[in-house]
């Protein structure tokens, strides 16, 4: 187990990492204290993910290591051997990294680039060489721990997913769903989360749902002096649209806030300050094309 602290230590401009601390603060997901870990080989997998996602904003930098990082976040776990490449690429990727690290003899700065990845570096590291070191036995529980069932798009369970910030104005879409079109919907806050892993929260809210509307309002600020949403609400936009289809899933986005790469292209619905009820007529004709109303 490791604490929240050593968790919270990672990179939280990556948004698998920022995912992961997200949920720990605000669901019960403890046990003694600390906090339920995934799978050795999950862990690995968000990272890998979160730490592409960074690297692949700044490709000059990362140049020398570029190839192994993003190898390295496409890695099957299926088998020993995608587990021996990953053991491979993380090497390397920390030898990039150890070079730009203080010796602790002089006054030093490594670059940003660097230095906002290094926790996350070091954790992949770690992982792997644990992997390394497992029996095999234990080394197959890993793999078929992270042994996905073959999932195609589905029209779901039925109910409209919620994705939202600490904003409370998603609570106006709930009971516009819910007075004025008898739709049931489901998030975070529908029933008691204690004691379940994340991955599992979100395969059963992927599972219940048909439809999802991801709220994104201006709360996080960045060293650049913008405003963006919630790291979460950006991942979950991700999940749903993956699972369900771009046309099944509506971003109602409030005037301010950041736009992110991935929304580049796509459609969303914008509001000013708190006016979400501006979204209300566009969002009911969409529903209506989806067949839920």
């Amino acid at each position: 187990m490791f604490s929240l602290e050593e968790f919270g230590g990672f990179c939280l401009e990556t948004p698998f990492v920022v995912e992961l601390v997200y949920y720990r603060r605000n669901y019960d997901l403890t046990s003694g204290g600390t906090l339920l870990i995934l799978s050795m080989i999950k862990e690995l997998k968000l990272l890998a993910e979160a730490l592409w996602d960074s690297v692949k904003s700044d490709l000059g930098f990362f140049a020398p290591i570029q190839l192994f990082v993003k190898k390295l976040s496409e890695v099957d776990f299926s088998d020993s051997e995608g587990i021996s490449d990953a053991i491979m690429y993380a090497i390397k990727i920390e030898e990039f990294f150890n070079d730009y690290r203080s010796s602790g003899a002089d006054i030093y700065f490594p670059p940003a680039e660097t230095s906002r990845n290094d926790n996350t570096v070091r954790r992949i590291y770690e992982l792997t060489q644990s992997l390394k070191r497992l029996p095999k036995t234990e080394l197959d529980k890993e793999i078929k721990s992270i042994t996905p069932s073959k999932k195609k798009k589905t029209s779901g369970g039925g109910r409209i997913f919620i994705g939202h910030g600490r904003d409370k104005i998603w609570a106006r879409v709930d009971l516009f769903l819910k007075d004025d079109f008898s739709l049931q919907t489901v998030s975070y806050e529908s029933e008691s989360r204690a004691s379940e892993s994340i991955v599992n929260i979100l395969e059963d809210l992927l599972d219940q749902s048909s439809f999802a509307i991801l709220v994104m309002t201006a709360e996080d600020g960045t060293i650049n002096g913008k405003i963006r949403a919630r790291q979460n609400v950006i991942h979950e936009a991700g999940l749903f649209q993956g699972r369900l289809g771009f046309d099944k899933v509506v971003i109602l986005k409030q005037n301010g806030t950041e736009d992110f790469s991935n929304l580049a292209g796509l459609q969303y619905l914008s509001f000013t300050e708190d006016n979400i009820e501006q979204t209300f007529y566009e969002l009911q004709r969409k529903l209506m094309k989806s067949g839920l109303i």
